[in-house]
């Protein structure tokens, strides 16, 4: 989720780099096909993660998935971040854990 996630949020710059040398024909593939692709992952991803701790509060499914993500990667998120993204796949917000040193109360559980 973590991977799928980070794909998000360098969509915009990777679309404005296309877009900035003229290259159309891949924007239109990045914005038409591939994001909305990485959209219904990231969204599988946290609906399966969510199913896996279904009997614990909101906060203890966050604490959870930062607890493996923080045991298997290794240092903070970096911007930039895609929170219109983020918001797209899920509601759940993170204000006690967050992934990221540098934004707190972020939309960062995932």
């Amino acid at each position: 989720m973590v991977h799928e996630a980070r794909g998000l949020d360098i969509h915009p710059q990777t679309v404005n780099r296309f877009r900035s040398s003229g290259d159309l024909r891949s924007v239109s593939l990045l914005e038409d096909v591939i994001y909305p692709d990485e959209i219904t992952h990231v969204e599988a991803g946290v609906r399966w993660f969510k199913y896996l701790y279904n009997d614990n509060s909101e906060d203890e499914v966050i604490r959870r998935f930062h607890e493996i993500v923080r045991k298997r990667f290794r240092g903070n998120l970096k911007e930039p971040f895609n929170h219109e993204a983020r918001a797209k796949v899920s509601t759940m917000k993170s204000s006690k854990y967050p992934l990221s040193g540098c934004i707190t109360g972020s939309l960062l559980w995932f």
